[in-house]
């Protein structure tokens, strides 16, 4: 059987005994060999004899005997292996296998039985023979895979493994030789001999022979045999699963090893297909979801992982529950690309020339995972080695700990602090200075922590010599277990911090420390820790942070010279996973050899995949389909998962706005949250919920957009609100990091404020608002600033706490989930948590120091507090007056003593009064936590005052109700006794107080406090005397006043006179008391005033109160200033409102990103019929011919939209607000009465109305709009509303919003008409709603234009290709954009214009819409000078009339007019050099024919005779009805000629079908019109299938002809287009071209913009209302009349702007007519006079190749740039670099690198523009950046690069890539079999074209674009295509069946298109490895009679390249084209470039 395969092998491998394909060891003389030497020379030569034997041996006992004898020789003696090797033993064992079981031609028949085992036997023999060579014989493995390969191993034992009798054994042996241990080899036939009940325990007894895998082909084998070894058998499919899942637990490298061979997809197809099948059991089920996870622990290619995230969306738009449970597990896998070392094994890079470690110190850097310590010695990690001896070696020992040995010190130094740990990654730094000023001079660190330090002599130089740095230990002796993610060694040591920086970047990172921005690796993790590690950095030492080095590494890089990289080594360098011999050092030229068992293990995680795939939206569109609890916890397991480790993934969803997004879609499906999935979302934002101590936020972004949306997580489950709710106090009070949390994670969060918005919903029920209450306290005491909590705070009670005044404006019609109940319910807890926090005094402290303290009292206490707020007010007033002792007196000087005498007698209630009481006595102690005062010692005396105010209005309450009778029960509702009670209580207390105080009774001293209780008593007691009855609770009142009356005047200190009152009032009292008694008497003595004079005067200053005006006026000016705070409070709640839910439109309208997920090669297609439209994006001379998708529904891929780094490292905020204030007593002279003023507005701030809301989000970060105003944007016919915007920096237009009067963007559909209506326009308030932003500098030019002939247009022309034109509603506000645009213009001029003679096409050739748009007269004479010199085409010129003379695409009524040049459509042949092909260019279409020359003329006459405005034709050549006639089958215009019509089509007869009728009509029926065509007709725009312009491709129904019964569908054309519309554009511009028109032309031009514009005698007069100045729709006031004059324009048309006044001069006609004036010779006309030159203009030397020649228009020359560099446009100094495989793109401006950015995995690059570069990338990405250059104006004056779109589309890498501005596209080619193209401009996907599915041969590998026509050539290795720029197939090239088609090598090399402004023919050169040049243009010539047009591609010439130098045999390849006018330039893979001329 393997005959076939042997032969082909003998070929290469020659097996002849004669001649040995390796000389044997030389034979020495008998004298001079050594025994061991003859013995050695005897044993080669048995070797010799027994495989030669082995071939010649006929019956397999002899072959066995011979094998026997082989694998002896093998085991006696290892050089007998390389004797096996080189004489193709590996091959004759193959063959042997192949044949072993066929039966030879003996007579003897042997039994079966002893047939059988001599086969047996011999394939035993076989794999022992082939185990041996290869064991401990690195060579012959590598050949045996390599060369041989485990394929041909596979074929050749097809037949053992297809016989049941020889299976069982046979795969034993592939087991046994995989592992290298043939004791397993029984292994299978004891499965199938196992009962099925017993094969869990057979199975468990295999585990301890299973080994390392140490051959993975033959694994492979045996995985892809085991459909034959179980066919019908489940137990031994069970049996063989569970084995491979034993072996992967064996070690880490199996698993490793298993993973990389591709078993997933095969294992996954098999999980999916038997999770619905009954007849799998369910044990192997398991064991296949067991296994699969298991490989998946280790990650998946990119298409294994897009195979399983494309099956977790079933068909029906639902998740598939178990492959999200897969998917799950798998992306938590933490696994990198790494090195599996099994020692021993080793990294070796060999150096010559090296002295040792460098002289000016180092640092070693490794990242390693351990899963085995050695067992008993040290294990080396890094040695550096001079020949045999060791400089310096870094091991590690058994228990853990490193040990250092250097050449300088004798004895080792143990590490010791630090211990490394198994089966983690680890990150070990060695810093070593040279110098003992270094004080220590080494450092070691472990996970980036210094862990110890050392002083050790540093090893000295040595000569130069050859040396080696060493990873790991080859030697034989070495025993260890390990991986290595990355190591470096660089030549300077690191300072202290940076270890940890780098540590932070992860064992992910593999670049070389170059990129300045390397915070963009950090993961959110990473980025806290750092974050925390520097803010305990400035809290030690504020003023050394700014000069940390982890600061300086954060802002600028780390600042690594690439020359100071000792080495860099990555498995990233190594091509794929397995055994390898050498890997690449990162960005150098050198190798590391892998010595002993290194493995390379390209896993790929995941999360890698993930980013390839598709980003993050892969992950959220798993959670938007999530539709039960476990889909949605699984869901967001796999989202957090895929962002927690990836960067890019992270960076990807910060762009989508993801986190918002998620926010939007968890707030639909809020009540299917589980305690999971709650937990899993909020671990990944920082919390730790098994120890909560621990908790944080890491990403403050995903934060804000998910935690703080309270309106989601209200929508909750009660469970999870109130987990929710509490998570804020573990982060801000439980968490140790509560301080760096509230510090630099919420500083900008505006947590408070938040809440504070939360509590005036009705979001949370009442039984959760505690749980806010609690949420609020702990935000307000982590973040008690001013601005923060504390102003925020007191405005809100301010607002709330006391009920609303009337006519505030409400914001009810905002938003219905405001809660206006009752917000005094809300207010009151949030008032007793601030006071409870201010009773703490470092909060009381800086609330003081922010606001005037007094004041707020007043503020919040109100004119009618309730007793709960008094309550709490009081308490504040207690807490400042015991922790400040100015309090009392600032309080008084703002009559705040005299205020609570007249509030607090409102609301008294038992808590008032113990808080009154309190305030009195002083029983706040605790808080200052001073010695305990003496019990009832008064301590505030101002609040007396205060108290007997209460008393007096209560005792005045309770006498008015004293005639209550006593049997009333309060209970009942009707009548409470409350007051009673607390009068009661308070009398009581106050006589307590004065029996027991002596302080409190001399508070009596002060004669006013004294009368306030005299005129109280009085009061009552006259009241209850006039009383007809006195109940019992007023008789114990006033029992008890007249005992404190009675105490008082017997009190020494009251005045006589008071005393005298007091004594009249108690006998008054008495008699009510004891009717019956006699009156009563007092001594007089008891009531002398005793008072000395001083006390008298003193007691009187004691009295001096504030007056009551005064009094008045303070509770007034407080009662405004918070009718102040409520009006700002309640802007404040409708601007949050607002916001919130221009928030919630925009997140909700973000829909795009789920569409390349559903695009056509997205992971989930959506099948339906992509439509499509015009694209308004120009090409040259204004050519619209791209399309775009009719849905609109691009990805948005711009990474540049947001300026919020959230994993940025960061100096943290210096705390200031913590530093002591020290407060100014009242009693200090600097303190004044001013000092407890403020401005009633400071806490009602100003709230601004953002009246710019609705637009905010589309600005770019930074801008600041500037100008806004309302226009009418134009496009063909319609006029659609929108805002044109200028900001500082941008140029916005916005369609679909207004500015309404006061200056507030809104709907225009929500807007009135007048706003935004254009007379005589269409508004259109239905179409794409664009949002279109241009920067400053893209602004090329404008031009003011007239709409229906009104001058108030505008059409600005951007340096992208695109154009917007748009009426103003008047011409002054076009006046002010004008100016504006002016001066934008101004301030970025132009770059310098290119020189004419090296353009990719002469002069006007890639002329746009900038070049067309600012002719003045002068360029007109130009643009006609190079026309007459045939410089430019007619269809240029052309294009230049219609520009200068208002004609533009944008507007229907104003199209660019273009001639008919042709007569001829009936014809099977169009003749272009007849003249009786063409239509008459000197006549108007309507005087063509005599009869229709007599219509015309007689139409003038007759009218003229009537006195009217003469005119020949009712129609015109040009009008918006007969645009949108020709364009019907083209969207937008369909739509356009519906909307004309009033809605519906035309009579079908009368709709554009037939090409030939249509000419017809327009140039001989004398009842049709006298139309003339549009550009269309000869640059037409066309569908993959369809040209669009000509055919039906939306299958519209345009009705039935009525003459014919024929449906119209395509426009029929003329017989020589052959049914191909594109044919027929080729040869209409080709007559447009032709010399019988240029001849004619000029009589044309005169008539339409010449001086026959409005010549009678030409028959050349239309309509009057066609002229400019003929209509002014602004005068007409009638609507009727307004309409019916729009009508006329747009039935009529215009006619364009006269130009010329004189004859148009005629073209030059001498020379070739396809070449200018004065060239003699052109490549399309004489590519057989091309001619190599003799010489090349540069080499690059050999061995560099020239990939890309560059055009250097500055120079001018061509600069030939090598592999990974590219020059770029306009700046021939500066340079793009990079590396195929690496992954850094490096900018080189004057030969220094001066920006690198690393993972941007360049593969190819191109550039667009001198600013715009894309490249491809081996993450399956196509990348847009953009170049920065400074300038004098600009504050930065380097040059940088930027990114601005990732873009994504292909399943492989991007293999090649091209870039045209031209046409703002871009041409991608992958592996994938595909070449896509995508829009320039936006950023997004078009369309593909397709190759193949893929693989070598169909890979794309080179992509070009004309930049003249947009056509697109696409080469893989199979084919090559020309497509249209839409990708419509033109020509196909086979190139299998070329003559110099090869399977090694590509056919093509490179390829160019050929460029001219215009080509008749079209030519593409391609260049081949045989050193040929072909010439080739493309035809529908060869096309058969009859039959549709074929296009192909035809030879024009084939060329060859010299052969330069000596020695040389064959030609180069030619590995670069590129055409430089009629010159063509090829570049060598010999480093040469060189001219190919042509004669001059």
């Amino acid at each position: 059987m393997l005959r076939t395969l042997l032969t082909p092998l003998r070929a290469r491998f020659d097996l002849s005994p004669k001649t040995p394909t390796a000389p044997l060891p030389p034979t020495l003389d008998e004298d001079e060999t050594t025994p061991e030497d003859f013995a050695r020379d005897v044993i080669i030569e048995l070797m010799r004899n027994s495989v030669e034997n082995l071939k010649l041996a006929e019956d397999t006992r002899t072959k066995n005997q011979v094998l026997a004898e082989i694998h002896r020789m093998l085991l006696q003696d290892a050089h007998t292996k390389d004797v096996f090797r080189e004489l193709d033993g590996f091959l004759i064992l193959m063959s042997l296998l192949s044949n072993i079981q066929d039966r030879t031609s003996s007579l003897v028949v042997e039994p079966e039985e002893q047939v059988l085992s001599e086969v047996l036997k011999g394939t035993r023999l076989i794999f022992t023979n082939l185990s041996e060579a290869m064991s401990d014989h690195a060579e012959n493995a590598e050949y045996f895979r390599n060369v041989v390969g485990y394929g041909s191993l596979e074929d050749a034992l097809r037949g053992l493994v297809g016989n049941p009798k020889t299976i069982d054994h046979t795969l034993g042996l592939i087991l046994s030789l995989a592992i290298n241990n043939f004791d397993a080899s029984n292994i299978f036939s004891s499965f199938r001999a196992t009962p099925e009940d017993e094969l869990e325990f057979a199975i468990a007894g295999i585990e301890a022979r299973l080994g390392i895998i140490r051959r993975p082909g033959a694994i492979l084998i045996l995985w892809n045999a085991i459909p034959q070894i179980t066919a019908g058998d489940d137990s031994m499919r069970y049996a063989i699963l569970k084995l491979f899942e034993l072996l992967s637990h064996v070690s880490h490298r199996n698993q490793a090893i298993l993973s990389t061979l591709g078993l997933v997809k095969s294992l996954f197809q098999r999980y999916y297909a038997t999770r619905n099948d009954p007849t799998v059991p369910e044990k192997e089920r398991y064991i296949l979801q067991k296994l699969l996870r298991r490989l998946l622990d280790m990650g998946a290619t990119t298409s294994e992982a897009r195979l399983i995230f494309q099956k977790a969306i079933k068909e029906d738009r639902t998740l598939d529950t178990e492959i999200l449970d897969v998917i799950r597990f798998g992306i938590k896998s933490r696994w990198l690309e790494h090195f599996s070392m099994e020692s021993p094994a080793a990294l070796v890079l060999h150096e010559e020339g090296l002295r040792g470690v460098p002289v000016t110190g180092f640092t070693f850097m490794i990242w390693l995972w351990i899963s085995a310590l050695p067992p008993a010695t040290p294990h080396p990690l890094f040695t550096v080695k001079l020949s045999s001896k060791s400089i310096l070696t870094l091991t590690l020992h058994p228990n853990g700990c490193v040990q250092l040995s250097t050449s300088g010190n004798h004895d080792p130094a143990v590490f010791s602090s630090a211990k490394l740990h198994k089966f983690r990654w680890t990150h070990l730094t060695l810093v070593h200075y040279p110098h003992r000023a270094s004080s220590p001079t080494i450092r070691f660190f472990v996970d980036g922590v210094l862990s110890d330090t050392l002083h050790w002599t540093y090893p000295k130089a040595e000569p130069a010599q050859s040396g080696s740095y060493i990873i790991g230990d080859a030697s034989s002796t070495a025993q260890m277990s390990w991986c290595i993610a990355s190591a470096y060694l660089l030549t300077h040591p690191l300072g202290d911090d940076l270890p940890r920086l780098i540590h932070h970047l992860g064992p992910r990172y593999a670049g070389n420390f170059q990129d300045p921005a390397l915070v963009k690796f950090l993961t959110y993790e990473a980025s806290t820790s750092l974050n925390m590690f520097l803010s305990t950095v400035a809290a030690k030492q504020p003023s050394s942070l700014t000069q940390s080095a982890v600061m300086k590494a954060v802002k600028d890089g780390l600042g690594i010279n690439e020359s100071a990289i000792g080495f860099a080594v990555s498995p990233l360098n190594a091509r794929q996973s397995g055994p390898t011999t050498s890997v690449l050092m990162k960005g150098f030229a050198r190798e590391f050899k892998n010595e002993g068992d290194v493995f390379v293990v390209k896993a790929a995680c995941l999360d890698t995949a993930l980013w390839k795939i598709g980003g993050a939206a892969v992950a959220l569109r798993l959670v938007q389909v999530a539709n039960t609890q476990h889909e949605i916890s699984r869901s967001l397991g796999v989202l957090t998962d895929g962002l927690r480790n990836s960067w890019q993934n992270s960076e990807d969803m910060e762009r989508l706005r993801g986190y918002e997004i998620l926010a939007d879609i968890l707030r639909g499906k809020a009540q299917m949250i589980n305690v999971t999935g709650f937990e899993t979302l909020f671990e990944f934002l920082g919390l730790n919920f098994r120890f909560p101590e621990q908790s944080t936020i890491v990403n403050t972004v995903a934060y804000r957009a998910i935690a703080l949306d309270f309106e989601l997580w209200s929508r909750a489950r009660k469970e999870i609100q109130q987990v929710y709710l509490e998570h804020f106090t573990t982060v801000l009070q439980t968490s140790r990091y509560r301080r760096f949390n509230s510090r630099q994670k919420f500083a900008k969060l505006g947590l408070v404020r938040k809440l504070l918005f939360v509590l005036q919903t009705d979001w949370f029920q009442n039984d959760m608002i505690p749980y806010v209450m609690d949420a609020l306290k702990a935000a307000t005491q982590a973040q008690f600033s001013k601005d923060d909590t504390i102003k925020p705070i007191v405005a809100y009670l301010a607002a709330n706490l006391h009920e609303d005044s009337k006519g505030a404006s409400s914001p009810h019609s905002i938003i219905s989930r405001i809660d206006y109940t009752n917000p005094q319910e809300k207010a009151e807890p949030v008032l007793d948590m601030l006071i409870s926090t201010l009773s703490i005094p470092s909060y009381h402290a800086k609330f003081a120091a922010a606001l005037p303290l007094t004041r707020i009292c007043l503020l919040l206490l109100g004119d009618r507090p309730s007793p709960a707020v008094a309550t709490q007010i009081l308490t504040l007033i207690g807490v400042s007056n015991t922790i400040s002792s100015s309090f009392s007196r600032k309080f008084e000087l703002i009559s705040g003593w005299n205020v609570l005498k007249t509030v607090i007698p409102y609301c008294w209630d038992p808590r008032v009064n113990q808080t009154a009481f309190d305030i009195l006595l002083g029983r706040f102690n605790h808080i200052k936590k001073s010695p305990v005062q003496t019990l009832n010692t008064v301590v505030c005396p101002n609040i007396v005052p205060a108290i007997l105010s209460v008393l007096q209005t209560g005792l005045i309450s309770v006498a008015n109700n004293c005639s209550v009778s006593d049997e009333i029960d309060s209970s009942s509702g009707q009548f409470s006794w409350s007051t009673e009670s607390n009068m009661e209580n308070l009398v009581e207390e106050i006589m307590d107080l004065h029996a027991l105080s002596t302080t409190f009774r001399q508070v009596f001293k002060s004669q006013q406090t004294t009368q306030l209780f005299v005129d109280g008593y009085k009061t009552f007691v006259t009241k209850v005397t006039a009383a007809q009855r006195v109940n019992q609770w007023t008789r114990r009142i006033l029992e008890k006043i007249s005992h404190l009356g009675l105490a008082l005047a017997l009190d020494p200190v009251i005045a006589g006179n008071q005393k005298r009152e007091i004594l009249d009032t108690l006998q008054k009292a008495d008699t009510v008391l004891n009717p019956s008694a006699e009156k009563l008497s007092i001594d007089p003595s008891l009531i002398v005033d005793t008072r000395s004079v001083r006390q008298r005067i003193a007691s009187a200053r004691f009295s001096m109160q504030v007056g009551e005006r005064t009094i008045i006026k303070t509770v007034a000016r407080m009662t405004e200033w918070r009718k102040t705070i409520q009006i700002s409070e309640r802007k404040r709640l409708r601007k949050t409102v607002l916001d919130l839910r221009e928030t919630r439109r925009q997140i909700s309208a973000l829909y795009e990103w789920t569409h390349l997920l559903t695009s056509e090669r997205g992971l989930w297609p959506d099948q339906s019929t992509r439509l499509w439209r015009l694209d308004e994006t120009e090409g040259p001379y204004r050519i619209r011919k791209k399309l775009e998708p009719q849905n609109d529904k691009a990805p948005n891929s711009r990474v540049d939209t947001n300026d919020e780094n959230i994993r940025h490292v960061q100096a943290p905020d210096i705390d200031t607000t913590s530093m002591h204030q020290v407060e100014v007593p009242p009693w200090a002279e600097t303190y004044e009465i001013s000092a407890t003023e403020m401005d009633d507005r400071q806490l009602a701030e100003e709230i601004s109305e953002d009246k710019h809301r609705r637009v905010r989000h589309e600005l770019e970060p930074g801008d600041v709009i500037e100008a806004v105003g309302t226009v009418a944007r134009i496009a063909g016919v319609d006029s659609s509303p929108g805002l044109l915007i200028i900001g500082r920096t941008h140029l916005y237009m916005l369609d679909g919003l207004v500015e309404n009067d006061e200056g507030e963007v809104v709907e225009a559909h929500d807007a009135p008409k007048r706003l935004f209506f254009v007379p005589g326009s269409i508004v259109e308030l239905d179409g794409p709603q664009r949002a279109q932003r241009w920067s400053h500098e893209q602004v090329a030019t404008f031009s003011e234009k007239t709409c229906l002939f009104r001058d108030v247009a505008l059409e600005i022309y951007f340096k992208d290709s695109r154009s917007l034109l748009f009426v103003f509603l008047d011409k002054k506000k076009r006046s002010e954009i004008d100016q504006r645009l002016a001066s934008i213009i101004g301030k970025h001029s132009p770059e310098a214009s290119l020189t004419p003679g090296l353009r990719k096409t002469p002069l006007l050739g890639l002329m746009g819409s900038r070049a067309l748009s600012g002719f003045r007269t002068d360029e007109l004479y130009t643009a006609q000078r190079k026309w007459q010199a045939r410089e430019i085409s007619n269809f240029t010129y052309l294009s230049i009339l219609n520009q200068i003379s208002g004609r533009t695409p944008s507007d229907a009524t104003q199209y660019p007019v273009f001639p008919w040049v042709l007569k001829d459509y009936s014809s099977q042949i169009l003749d272009l050099h007849s003249p009786d092909s063409f239509r008459d260019l000197t006549k108007p279409m309507g005087a063509l024919t005599p009869a229709r020359r007599e219509a015309a003329e007689t139409r003038y006459v007759n009218l003229k005779s009537v006195e009217e405005e003469p005119f020949h034709y009712g129609t015109h050549f040009s009008s918006s009805m007969i645009v949108c006639h020709f364009l019907i089958r083209l969207a937008p215009y369909t739509n356009m000629f519906k909307t004309l019509q009033g809605g519906e089509w035309d009579l079908p007869d009368r709709l554009f079908s037939d090409l030939p009728r249509a000419y017809d009509s327009a140039a001989q029926d004398v009842r049709g019109d006298v139309r003339e065509l549009i550009p269309e007709f000869f640059t037409c725009p066309e569908d993959v299938i369809y040209l669009v312009f000509l055919e039906n491709s939306a299958n519209l129904d345009f009705g039935v002809q009525q003459n014919t019964g024929e449906r119209i569908h395509d426009v029929k054309l003329p017989p020589w287009a052959r049914d191909d519309p594109l044919l027929f554009i080729v040869l209409n511009r080709r007559a447009l071209e032709s010399s019988i028109v240029s001849e004619n032309l000029p009589a044309w031009i005169d008539l339409i913009w010449g001086c026959k514009q409005r010549d009678p005698e030409a028959l050349n007069v239309f309509h009057p209302l066609s002229y400019e100045g003929s209509i002014d729709l602004d005068t007409i006031t009638d609507e009727l009349e307004r309409e019916a004059t729009v009508g006329i324009i747009h039935n009529f048309g215009q006619t364009p702007r006269k130009l010329f006044t004189t004859p148009h001069p005629e073209r030059f006609n001498h020379g070739l007519s396809t070449l200018p004036v004065g060239v003699l010779h052109g490549i399309e006309e004489d590519a057989h006079l091309l001619v190599q030159a003799s010489r090349c203009f540069k080499d690059l030397g050999e061995n560099t190749p020239v990939r890309v020649l560059a055009l250097d228009v500055i120079g001018e020359k061509i600069i030939p740039c090598p592999e990974g560099v590219l020059c770029a446009p306009l700046h021939p100094h500066e340079q793009v670099e990079w590396r195929t495989g690496g992954n850094e793109l490096r900018l080189v401006v004057d030969s220094k690198v001066v920006q690198v950015v690393e993972n941007a995995f360049c593969n190819c690059a191109d550039f667009a523009d001198s600013s715009s570069l894309v490249t491809g990338s081996s993450d399956y990405t196509v990348r847009l950046w953009k170049i920065s250059r400074g300038n004098a104006g600009s504050s930065s004056t380097a040059t940088g690069i930027v990114l601005s779109h990732i873009m994504r589309i292909h399943t492989d890498e991007v293999t090649c890539i091209t870039a045209s501005r031209t046409w703002s596209l871009v041409l991608s080619g992958s592996k994938d079999g595909s070449a896509a193209l995508w829009d320039l401009n936006k950023g997004v996907y078009v369309r593909s074209i397709w190759h193949g599915d893929g693989g070598e041969s169909t890979a794309v590998n080179l992509v070009a674009i004309n930049e003249s026509t947009g056509y697109i050539a696409t080469c893989s290795r199979s084919k090559l295509c020309l497509h249209t720029i839409n990708a419509r197939p033109m020509a196909t090239l086979d190139l299998t069946t070329t003559p110099s088609f090869s399977t090694l090598v590509p056919t093509i090399t490179a390829m160019e298109f050929h460029e001219r402004e215009y080509s008749h023919l079209g030519v593409l050169a391609t260049g081949g490895p045989d050193g040929s040049i072909t010439l080739r243009t493309w035809t529908a010539d060869g096309t058969p009679e009859g039959q549709k047009a074929q296009w192909e591609f035809v030879t024009i010439r084939t060329m060859k390249a010299r052969m330069v130098g000596r020695g040389v045999t064959r030609p180069p390849s030619v590995t670069s084209l590129k055409f430089l006018g009629e010159t063509l330039v090829h570049g060598e893979e010999t480093g040469k470039a060189y001219m190919w001329n042509l004669p001059d």
